[in-house]
């Protein structure tokens, strides 16, 4: 088996066009496709929008002690 290391842009439509050497001869063939995980984490622009949308929530009015306080009584209540 030979491998062949090449890069190439996937587009919004989700395909990739590769124009392979000639010494690669007709036939079925094993396709490995690694994705750098940066490039599929979110943008930090969306992680800015969804971070100002929080922001802009109504707050609760609880504290830090009565929100804890809950999630204790939730936990208990599953045990």
């Amino acid at each position: 088996m030979q491998a062949i290391k090449m890069k190439a842009e996937v587009g919004p439509d989700r395909l990739i066009e590769l124009d392979l050497p000639p010494e690669i001869p007709p036939g079925v063939v094993e396709i490995i496709i690694l994705v750098n995980e940066a490039s599929s984490r979110p943008p930090a622009s969306s992680l800015r929008e969804l971070s100002e949308a929080i922001e802009k929530l109504p707050h609760s009015g609880r504290t830090k002690e009565e929100i804890d306080r809950y999630i204790a009584e939730q936990r208990a209540s599953c045990d």
